[in-house]
């Protein structure tokens, strides 16, 4: 690998300033030869032909944007800057319709009714024909929390109209960065309607994987009570040691988006896998390939993803 090459460590509005960890990721990478700095995807004023590459970390709210957002995964290619991940993982990535595509190629994922862009489903309708008692609400593009609320059988009826009133990102994130998606309904702009998983109970897992293999992992924790009330709620993170079985099947889930995309897991310098423990199985909830939380720091893997984005370029 040429050294010195322009590297560009991709943040957002909500992390205008690299994180802790992007600060020690930047010290990490110059110590490797690299010209590193963070820069953020929307600011006009960057002439991104500067750069030989952009690693996303911190753009967390792109998906307030996301027509945008694509437009600048275009000018990227465009200028033949490398993006990490691949241009197609990421486009790929940005819509949770990604699941059903895992879903038909075998994937266990948390059962979903996929509501696309202009379906006015009825929420109860949808609930009654599958047998969920309880379900969880998402839009189609967002990350962590952001928009999804729980209902139920004995509250569908009553929540219909939040599944059918404009849809608003700004209104997600507490910020004015909405555009054109206060126009749209949640429906219209597609969703999905997932069984409610009790196993929550008992943390989300999620497992951080580098050049394709497993390196760690953590469970998060909330208070059921509090699901969907905040964007970005509180989350209590411990320790966990998956079993051989569940990374063995969490892997398969990574390698599985890799052949759908065309790309090699191995090419994918970081990705995470979320879901839960059901029966001794691993279902995937969400699958994070554009810019996942890794708790870098807290997992001392600030040098192995430095290492992973050597190895990727190399």
């Amino acid at each position: 690998m040429t050294t010195s090459q322009r590297l560009g460590i991709v943040t957002g509005t909500d992390a205008p300033e690299l994180t802790a960890d992007g600060k020690a990721l930047r010290e990490a990478l110059r110590s490797r030869g690299f010209d590193a700095e963070g820069v953020r995807w929307m600011d006009s004023s960057v002439d991104w032909s500067d750069f030989d590459v952009a690693l996303l970390r911190s753009c967390w709210t792109y998906y307030t944007r996301p027509d945008d957002f694509r437009d600048w995964i275009s000018t990227v290619e465009d200028a033949g800057v490398t993006l990490l991940n691949p241009p197609d993982v990421v486009r790929w990535n940005v819509n949770k319709s990604y699941l059903s595509a895992l879903d038909a190629a075998g994937v266990p994922v948390i059962p979903t009714a996929w509501v696309e862009p202009g379906e006015r489903p009825n929420l109860e309708t949808i609930l009654r024909e599958r047998g969920w008692e309880e379900a969880v609400v998402k839009p189609a593009i967002g990350t962590s929390s952001a928009g999804a609320w729980k209902t139920s059988l004995e509250t569908a009826a009553r929540d219909q109209p939040r599944f059918e009133e404009p849809f608003s990102a700004a209104r997600q994130t507490g910020s004015t960065a909405g555009g054109g998606a206060d126009r749209e309904t949640l429906s219209s702009r597609g969703a999905l309607v997932q069984e409610f998983a009790p196993e929550i109970a008992d943390g989300e897992r999620s497992l951080v994987f580098f050049c394709g293999a497993y390196s760690y992992a953590w469970q998060s924790f909330r208070a059921p009570d509090e699901f969907g009330v905040e964007p970005n709620f509180e989350t209590e993170n411990r320790t966990y040691e998956p079993d051989e079985e569940i990374v063995v099947q969490a892997t398969e889930a990574l390698e599985t988006a890799a052949e759908l995309v065309g790309v090699d897991a191995e090419h994918l310098p970081y990705a995470r896998v979320d879901g839960i423990e059901r029966d001794g199985e691993f279902r995937l909830m969400e699958l994070e390939l554009i810019e996942p939380y890794l708790d870098l720091g807290g997992h001392d893997a600030v040098a192995d993803l430095t290492d992973a984005v050597v190895s990727v370029l190399d």
